[in-house]
Protein backbone atom coordinates (compact mmCIF):
# COMPACT_ATOMS: atom_id res chain seq x y z
CA UNK A 1 0.00 0.00 0.00
CA UNK A 2 0.77 3.28 -0.65
CA UNK A 3 3.22 5.28 1.49
CA UNK A 4 1.88 8.48 3.58
CA UNK A 5 2.75 12.02 2.94
CA UNK A 6 5.08 14.15 4.27
CA UNK A 7 5.37 17.67 4.85
CA UNK A 8 3.44 20.01 6.22
CA UNK A 9 0.24 20.75 4.33
CA UNK A 10 0.01 23.83 1.87
CA UNK A 11 -3.30 25.71 1.92
CA UNK A 12 -5.89 24.09 0.37
CA UNK A 13 -9.67 22.63 0.41
CA UNK A 14 -10.83 21.69 3.93
CA UNK A 15 -10.48 18.13 1.97
CA UNK A 16 -7.40 18.30 1.50
CA UNK A 17 -6.54 19.20 4.68
CA UNK A 18 -8.14 16.53 6.57
CA UNK A 19 -6.10 14.24 3.99
CA UNK A 20 -2.84 15.32 5.23
CA UNK A 21 -4.13 14.52 8.60
CA UNK A 22 -5.21 11.34 8.37
CA UNK A 23 -2.30 10.70 6.36
CA UNK A 24 -0.10 11.79 9.28
CA UNK A 25 -2.09 9.50 11.94
CA UNK A 26 -1.42 7.07 9.78
CA UNK A 27 2.37 7.33 10.02
CA UNK A 28 2.35 7.63 13.39
CA UNK A 29 0.45 4.49 13.66
CA UNK A 30 2.76 2.83 11.68
CA UNK A 31 5.80 4.00 13.14
CA UNK A 32 4.95 3.74 17.15
CA UNK A 33 1.89 1.58 17.31
CA UNK A 34 -1.64 2.66 18.47
CA UNK A 35 -0.78 2.72 22.16
CA UNK A 36 1.70 4.29 21.89
CA UNK A 37 0.13 7.09 19.40
CA UNK A 38 -2.43 9.84 21.11
CA UNK A 39 -4.10 12.46 19.57
CA UNK A 40 -2.15 14.74 21.21
CA UNK A 41 1.15 13.52 19.18
CA UNK A 42 -0.95 13.20 15.86
CA UNK A 43 -2.34 16.90 15.90
CA UNK A 44 1.09 17.82 16.33
CA UNK A 45 2.47 15.95 13.61
CA UNK A 46 -0.48 17.61 10.89
CA UNK A 47 -0.05 20.55 12.55
CA UNK A 48 -3.74 20.78 13.84
CA UNK A 49 -5.12 21.20 17.42
CA UNK A 50 -6.69 18.61 19.25
CA UNK A 51 -9.78 20.43 19.00
CA UNK A 52 -10.29 20.29 15.70
CA UNK A 53 -9.51 16.51 15.29
CA UNK A 54 -12.20 15.87 18.34
CA UNK A 55 -14.85 17.89 16.24
CA UNK A 56 -13.95 15.56 13.14
CA UNK A 57 -13.41 11.97 14.98
CA UNK A 58 -14.42 10.93 18.07
CA UNK A 59 -11.96 8.66 19.56
CA UNK A 60 -8.13 7.19 18.36
CA UNK A 61 -10.32 4.67 17.23
CA UNK A 62 -12.25 5.97 14.56
CA UNK A 63 -9.45 7.98 13.33
CA UNK A 64 -7.45 5.46 12.95
CA UNK A 65 -10.11 3.64 10.61
CA UNK A 66 -10.66 6.90 8.47
CA UNK A 67 -7.00 7.25 8.39
CA UNK A 68 -6.91 2.79 7.01
CA UNK A 69 -10.01 3.84 5.04
CA UNK A 70 -7.88 6.86 3.10
CA UNK A 71 -5.19 4.51 2.52
CA UNK A 72 -7.38 1.56 1.21
CA UNK A 73 -9.91 3.70 -1.15
CA UNK A 74 -6.27 5.08 -2.50
CA UNK A 75 -5.46 1.74 -3.47
CA UNK A 76 -8.49 -0.01 -4.94
CA UNK A 77 -8.23 3.20 -7.11
CA UNK A 78 -5.07 2.36 -8.47
CA UNK A 79 -6.00 -1.28 -8.61
CA UNK A 80 -9.08 -0.11 -11.21
CA UNK A 81 -6.85 2.12 -13.11
CA UNK A 82 -4.19 -1.24 -13.95
CA UNK A 83 -4.35 -0.37 -17.58
CA UNK A 84 -5.95 -2.81 -20.04
CA UNK A 85 -7.29 -4.83 -17.28
CA UNK A 86 -10.95 -4.82 -17.90
CA UNK A 87 -9.68 -6.59 -21.34
CA UNK A 88 -7.74 -9.09 -19.93
CA UNK A 89 -8.70 -12.30 -19.42
CA UNK A 90 -9.32 -13.95 -15.99
CA UNK A 91 -6.32 -15.31 -15.15
CA UNK A 92 -3.97 -12.08 -17.00
CA UNK A 93 -6.20 -9.80 -14.75
CA UNK A 94 -5.88 -12.01 -11.85
CA UNK A 95 -2.41 -12.06 -12.08
CA UNK A 96 -1.94 -8.15 -13.03
CA UNK A 97 -4.21 -7.31 -9.50
CA UNK A 98 -2.37 -9.83 -7.72
CA UNK A 99 1.21 -8.60 -8.71
CA UNK A 100 -0.12 -5.14 -7.24
CA UNK A 101 -1.59 -6.15 -4.17
CA UNK A 102 1.34 -7.93 -2.97
CA UNK A 103 3.68 -5.56 -3.87
CA UNK A 104 1.92 -3.00 -1.66
CA UNK A 105 1.03 -5.46 1.51
CA UNK A 106 4.51 -6.68 1.03
CA UNK A 107 5.83 -3.02 1.76
CA UNK A 108 8.06 -2.87 5.43
CA UNK A 109 5.74 0.34 6.56
CA UNK A 110 2.50 -2.26 6.11
CA UNK A 111 4.06 -5.17 7.46
CA UNK A 112 5.13 -3.37 10.43
CA UNK A 113 1.60 -1.98 10.96
CA UNK A 114 0.29 -5.54 10.79
CA UNK A 115 2.76 -6.51 13.28
CA UNK A 116 1.45 -3.66 15.23
CA UNK A 117 -2.52 -4.94 15.10
CA UNK A 118 -1.24 -8.51 16.02
CA UNK A 119 0.60 -7.36 18.80
CA UNK A 120 -1.95 -5.20 20.21
CA UNK A 121 -5.18 -6.77 19.16
CA UNK A 122 -5.56 -8.53 22.98
CA UNK A 123 -5.12 -5.04 24.57
CA UNK A 124 -7.31 -3.10 21.93
CA UNK A 125 -9.62 -5.41 20.52
CA UNK A 126 -11.17 -2.80 18.12
CA UNK A 127 -8.07 -3.05 16.12
CA UNK A 128 -8.97 -6.38 14.99
CA UNK A 129 -12.26 -5.25 13.45
CA UNK A 130 -11.03 -1.86 12.19
CA UNK A 131 -8.03 -3.51 10.31
CA UNK A 132 -10.00 -6.57 8.92
CA UNK A 133 -13.06 -4.35 7.95
CA UNK A 134 -11.40 -1.20 6.67
CA UNK A 135 -8.85 -3.45 4.56
CA UNK A 136 -9.93 -6.77 3.15
CA UNK A 137 -12.98 -6.50 2.80
CA UNK A 138 -13.40 -4.10 0.69
CA UNK A 139 -10.62 -5.56 -1.44
CA UNK A 140 -12.90 -8.76 -1.34
CA UNK A 141 -15.54 -6.80 -2.94
CA UNK A 142 -13.50 -5.27 -6.03
CA UNK A 143 -12.01 -8.72 -6.36
CA UNK A 144 -15.24 -10.52 -6.35
CA UNK A 145 -16.97 -7.65 -8.63
CA UNK A 146 -14.06 -8.45 -10.90
CA UNK A 147 -14.88 -11.64 -10.87
CA UNK A 148 -18.52 -11.41 -12.28
CA UNK A 149 -17.57 -11.46 -15.60
CA UNK A 150 -15.68 -13.95 -16.26
CA UNK A 151 -16.65 -17.27 -17.55
CA UNK A 152 -14.23 -19.34 -15.30
CA UNK A 153 -16.01 -18.30 -12.45
CA UNK A 154 -19.69 -17.40 -13.79
CA UNK A 155 -21.67 -20.29 -11.92
CA UNK A 156 -20.41 -18.94 -9.04
CA UNK A 157 -23.42 -16.93 -6.81
CA UNK A 158 -22.54 -13.02 -5.35
CA UNK A 159 -21.67 -14.58 -1.98
CA UNK A 160 -19.67 -17.73 -3.42
CA UNK A 161 -17.61 -14.70 -5.68
CA UNK A 162 -17.33 -13.06 -2.76
CA UNK A 163 -15.82 -16.18 -0.48
CA UNK A 164 -13.74 -16.68 -3.68
CA UNK A 165 -11.92 -13.47 -3.45
CA UNK A 166 -11.47 -13.87 0.17
CA UNK A 167 -9.61 -17.00 -0.71
CA UNK A 168 -8.24 -15.59 -3.21
CA UNK A 169 -6.54 -12.73 -1.17
CA UNK A 170 -5.81 -15.26 1.22
CA UNK A 171 -3.84 -17.61 -0.46
CA UNK A 172 -1.76 -14.96 -2.41
CA UNK A 173 -0.68 -12.73 1.04
CA UNK A 174 -0.62 -15.25 4.06
CA UNK A 175 2.22 -17.36 3.56
CA UNK A 176 4.68 -14.71 2.20
CA UNK A 177 3.29 -11.79 4.98
CA UNK A 178 3.69 -14.25 7.83
CA UNK A 179 7.11 -15.12 6.61
CA UNK A 180 8.10 -11.33 6.46
CA UNK A 181 6.37 -10.94 9.93
CA UNK A 182 9.06 -13.51 11.45
CA UNK A 183 12.10 -12.15 9.10
CA UNK A 184 12.55 -15.31 7.33
CA UNK A 185 11.33 -14.75 3.62
CA UNK A 186 13.72 -15.86 0.93
CA UNK A 187 16.33 -13.00 -0.30
CA UNK A 188 15.59 -14.61 -3.43
CA UNK A 189 11.56 -15.00 -3.18
CA UNK A 190 9.88 -14.76 -6.82
CA UNK A 191 6.90 -12.79 -5.90
CA UNK A 192 6.17 -12.96 -9.93
CA UNK A 193 6.38 -16.98 -9.67
CA UNK A 194 4.19 -16.76 -6.19
CA UNK A 195 1.40 -14.55 -8.01
CA UNK A 196 1.08 -16.58 -11.21
CA UNK A 197 0.95 -20.40 -8.38
CA UNK A 198 -2.03 -18.97 -6.68
CA UNK A 199 -3.56 -17.68 -10.15
CA UNK A 200 -3.36 -21.26 -11.51
CA UNK A 201 -4.33 -22.76 -8.10
CA UNK A 202 -7.39 -20.47 -7.79
CA UNK A 203 -8.87 -20.68 -11.29
CA UNK A 204 -7.30 -24.36 -11.71
CA UNK A 205 -6.60 -26.01 -8.93
CA UNK A 206 -3.68 -28.52 -8.47
CA UNK A 207 -4.69 -31.87 -9.77
CA UNK A 208 -4.41 -30.87 -13.48
CA UNK A 209 -8.09 -32.30 -14.53
CA UNK A 210 -7.25 -35.48 -12.83
CA UNK A 211 -9.09 -37.48 -9.92
CA UNK A 212 -7.54 -37.46 -6.70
Amino acid sequence: MNKPKVGRPRAGTETERNDYLLDQALALFMREGYANTSIAKIAAAAGASTRTIYERYKNKAELMLASVDRLVETDISELQRIDGLATMSCSEGLTALGETLLAKVMQPDMISFYRMGVAEARQFPELSDLIETSGPQRIYQMIAEYLRGHDEISGLSAAERQRAAALFLEMLVAEPRNKALFGCLAADWDARAHVEFVVKVFLFGIADGRSA
